[in-house]
């Protein structure tokens, strides 16, 4: 059932009046309204922990502060945030005061620098020096965690947001809480690494910089880089990613949140692995017999040659307009052909099949949309053809 065909209630939000559907907190109230909330361990799609405390707000009748990522919002509910309420502003500044106790000043070499909700939060809402004069409490530096994540522990603010993912939706339970109060620290059993097929998302989750990511630690500053809404092209799912480039290279790749995809998980394959669509030597014009010529050039020649294919093999990374185009040419040129969609299926484990489809086709959908045929057991009949010497000429398009 959608929101919309949710039982609505109304309430009422720093003297806006909103509807919100019933059995949602506070804060999804307000985020629906456009209305700014700060939040640490909230994600839309983990348990809520309520333990960051700085979605704090007053709700009227309320005995005292209520945390927005849990309190349901009821009919008639009013509610004050700190753009309202200088106790909801003084209570936000002194939760950010407390976080930030024992958080090292290492924003200048801190691969989150940037894109920091430490940094976002404390200009926002608690602009001020630290009154703290004591020793901070030192935690662990550069502790490996498994093999693509890294941990800071001094920069940790306990979010659990990691711990979360890991039991909740890869169900690994890799990682925990240890020791108690200010000595508090995330942490994994001496014999379990952080090895999951989705490990890297957990730096994604991190709203600080306590988790980064070992293949990319210290390796550009994110202002310096364009970021550009992509999608994976790893297999079909599809998922919804932020690809950050510096000097034409990709120097990062993060999940983007869609709550119809990939939520905001990412394998670490295709997080990890976009290298192998980035070939060192790339094929930038017509190449006839061992030479690069023009585009014009090697047109010119192929319109020369008296030969038509008998087989041909597609792609599956083929772009729409390339499989549009490649289906026009075969109808109006080719004609008698037989036309084979490259496609392998592989073996998935349990937690690769939270994200990854059992194929690395990018866009086998689309061939399918223009009338291809796409399985393996097709695609096997081409190769034994070809096999068999059947054909004398082939056309290749794509890899």
């Amino acid at each position: 059932m959608s929101a919309d065909e949710k039982e609505m209630v109304t309430l009422t939000i720093d003297g806006r009046e909103i509807q919100a559907p019933k059995g949602s907190t506070i804060l999804q109230a307000a985020q629906r309204a456009g209305i700014e909330i700060p939040h640490y361990c909230y994600h839309p799609h983990l348990s809520i922990a309520g333990n960051c405390r700085i979605c704090q707000v007053e709700v009227t009748g309320a005995p005292k502060m209520m945390i927005a990522c849990h309190t349901q919002v009821q009919d008639g509910m009013e509610v004050k945030t700190h753009a309202t309420s200088s106790a909801v502003k003084a209570a936000q500044a002194a939760v950010m005061e407390f976080i930030l106790i024992n958080h090292p000043l290492d924003c200048t070499v801190c691969d989150q620098a940037g894109h920091c909700k430490l940094q976002d939060y404390h200009y926002e809402y608690n602009a001020r020096p630290s009154r703290f004069l004591e020793e901070k409490v030192h935690k662990v530096k550069a502790e490996p965690l498994g093999p693509h994540v890294i941990l800071d522990g001094e920069r940790c603010i306990m979010c659990t947001r990691c711990i979360r993912f890991c039991d909740e939706v890869t169900g690994t339970s890799e990682l925990g809480m240890i020791n108690r109060g200010d000595r508090s620290m995330i942490a994994v059993s001496p014999d379990r690494p952080l090895d999951n097929p989705l490990s890297g998302t957990v730096v994604d989750l991190c709203p600080v910089g306590a988790l980064t990511h070992r293949d990319w630690r210290f390796n550009t500053r994110i202002w310096y880089t364009k970021q550009v809404d992509s999608i994976c092209p790893g297999c079909s799912t599809g998922c919804n990613v932020k690809v950050a480039v510096r000097d034409n290279k990709i120097v990062g790749v993060k999940a983007r949140l869609n709550d119809e995809v990939n939520k905001e998980w990412l394998c670490d394959e295709g997080r990890y692995g976009f290298e192998r669509f980035l070939p060192e030597n790339r094929l930038s014009g017509g190449l006839l017999e061992g030479k690069e010529v023009s585009a014009e050039e090697a047109i010119t020649a192929l319109s020369k040659l008296d030969i038509k294919p008998s087989l041909v093999f597609l792609s599956p990374d083929l772009l729409l307009e390339d499989f549009f185009i490649a289906k026009k040419f075969i109808e109006n040129v080719l004609k008698d052909v037989r036309v084979y969609v490259a496609y392998r299926e592989r073996s998935l484990s349990d937690v690769e099949k939270i994200l990854v489809s059992p194929d690395y086709a990018a866009n086998f959908k689309g061939a399918e949309y223009f009338g291809f045929t796409v399985s393996e057991e097709n695609y096997n009949e081409g190769l034994k053809e070809l096999a068999a010497g059947k054909a004398e000429h082939v056309l290749l398009v794509g890899e």
